[in-house]
C-alpha cells in the first residue's frame, strides 16, 4: 500500500514535539509492515506570523509564498530528523526526489515548493505523481464541517462530500497564509486523477485508521 499524508502545520506550534514524535513513530512502525508513505507538512502558526510581519512590510504575496515554504520546510526538517534512518537524507523539494526516496525505502518528507502552491496542492501533486493508493489530509479541524466549528457550536461534520460541494464551502483564497483544509489546485487534481482522499485529525492513532480505511472525518468524493 501507498499514501501520502499532509500534516497540518499546526502540529509544528510551541510545546509539539510530543505529537512530532509520535507522528514520527506511527510512520516508522507502518514503514516496517511495508505500507509506502510520503509527506508533506504545513507552515501552520509560525508561518501565518511571519507572513503577517511581510505583509507589514509592504512585499508582495509571491515573496511572502516564499517565506512560508521556507518554514514549511523548517517543520519538514523536523519531522525528517526525528525520523531517523528511516527519513530519506534531505527534506524533498520536487516530486522526483520524493520517488527516489520511495525506491530507497525511505519516508520522503516535504513542505511547500512553488509560491502560489499551498501544502495541499503538494501533497495531491505527489498522491497523483506517485500514484497513490491514499491521500491522508489530517488538520486541526478533523474534517469537513457544515460551517466552521470554531466560531459556531452546532456545526456538523460531514462524512462524504463531493469536489463541487467542498470547492462551495472552502471558497479557497490565493493570499498567501490563508489557504484551507484545500486549495482550488490541490481539488484540482484530486478531481482529475479520482484520487482516494480523506480529511481526518492529526492524532497518530486517527491517521493510521485513515491508512487503513476507517475514516473518523471526512472522504471526498469524486
Amino acid at each position: 500500500m501507498k499514501a501520502v499524508l499532509k500534516v497540518s502545520g499546526d502540529v509544528f506550534a510551541k510545546n509539539k514535539a510530543e505529537r512530532i514524535g509520535a507522528i514520527s513513530s506511527m510512520l516508522k512502525e507502518e514503514r516496517k509492515k511495508g505500507y509506502t508513505i510520503a509527506v508533506v507538512v504545513g507552515g501552520g502558526p509560525i508561518s501565518r506570523e511571519y507572513i503577517e510581519i511581510g505583509r507589514g512590510l509592504g512585499l508582495n504575496e509571491s515573496k511572502l509564498d516564499l517565506i512560508g515554504i521556507m518554514v514549511t520546510r523548517t517543520n519538514a526538517s523536523l519531522l525528517n530528523w526525528a525520523l531517523g534512518d528511516a527519513g530519506y537524507y534531505k527534506v524533498v523539494e520536487k516530486p522526483e526526489e520524493a520517488w527516489e526516496a520511495w525506491s530507497e525505502g525511505l519516508i520522503p518528507v516535504a513542505g511547500g515548493m512553488l509560491p502560489g502552491q499551498s501544502t495541499n496542492a503538494v501533497a495531491a501533486v505527489l498522491a497523483e505523481f506517485l500514484q497513490a493508493d491514499v491521500f491522508v489530509n489530517a488538520t486541526k479541524a478533523g474534517g469537513v464541517y457544515d460551517k466552521n466549528p470554531e466560531v459556531y457550536g452546532d456545526a456538523k461534520l460531514i462524512k462524504e462530500i463531493t469536489v463541487p460541494r467542498l470547492r462551495e464551502l472552502l471558497k479557497s483564497s490565493y493570499i498567501a497564509g490563508t489557504y484551507e483544509l484545500m486549495d482550488q489546485v490541490a481539488l484540482n487534481i484530486i478531481e482529475r486523477s479520482k484520487i482516494n482522499t480523506v480529511i481526518v485529525g492529526h492524532d497518530p492513532a486517527v491517521i493510521r485508521k485513515a491508512l487503513y480505511g476507517e475514516v473518523l472525518g471526512t472522504r471526498i468524493i469524486t
